[in-house]
């Protein structure tokens, strides 16, 4: 799978900036739907795996995209994108730096693990009151199991990755709890580690809002068993 990663080296953005830079860009390129996931026509929403994503990594505001499609967009957003507008101030973009890579994405029969480098919402606001009157660790435990690995299927849905009937996804999650804010709602999200038996590329996103840099995945390293 094809996977372009832009970085804009020496602009600095703060976590709670990036819907905004979305929302900068996508608007900037408005007949690109794989930026914003709305039909330029009718406006209404596209729904899919998201194939550009906004996000901070390591604090650099950095853009990611996967598919030949989204890829394709990336020449007209590298070389019009040279500022930033976040409400009424102007950021200029100094430097951008552009990597194209070919990577792995799919099922695998051996196990990874992998970070949480921004918090993940696995859990919408029905599932939330169900995990929050749970009492027992393993019983919240396997409720976040389950919706892991309904992201990971979700995704590789979306982007075309089709299981074969013998071909099972196993999680374990290790995970935190942590109080965030999405489009003003108080929410919790999840730190900590996973793994799984599916090779997930470096600083792509599951669960909800991953467009908005939320539940950015690294892998850490390849494990047995």
């Amino acid at each position: 799978m094809k996977k372009s990663t832009l970085l804009l080296n020496h602009t600095r953005l703060k976590a709670s900036q990036i819907h905004k830079f979305r929302g900068f860009v996508g608007n900037l390129f408005r007949n690109y739907d794989v930026i914003h996931n709305h039909d330029p026509d009718t406006g209404k929403v596209i729904y899919r795996y998201p194939l550009i994503q906004f996000k901070l990594l390591r604090g650099v505001p950095a853009i990611i995209a996967i598919t030949d499609e989204a890829v394709g967009a990336f020449a007209a957003i590298f070389m019009a994108l040279d500022k930033i507008r976040i409400d009424d101030a102007e950021i200029p973009v100094y430097e951008k730096d552009l990597c194209l890579e070919e990577v792995e994405f799919g099922y695998s029969a051996e196990m990874y693990v992998y970070e949480f480098v921004s918090p993940w919402i696995g859990l919408n606001q029905k599932n939330y009151h169900k995990y929050a009157g749970m009492k027992d660790k393993t019983e919240t435990d396997e409720m976040l199991k389950r919706a892991l690995t309904g992201n990971i299927l979700s995704m590789s849905k979306y982007l075309g990755c089709w299981l074969e009937k013998d071909q099972k996804i196993r999680t374990e999650v290790q995970v935190r709890e942590r109080p965030i804010n999405l489009k003003g709602k108080s929410m919790i999200g999840f730190m900590g580690m996973f793994k799984t038996n599916f090779i997930i590329p470096d600083f792509l996103g599951l669960g909800k809002s991953v467009s908005r840099g939320f539940g950015t995945v690294a892998k850490k390293l390849k494990v047995d068993g």
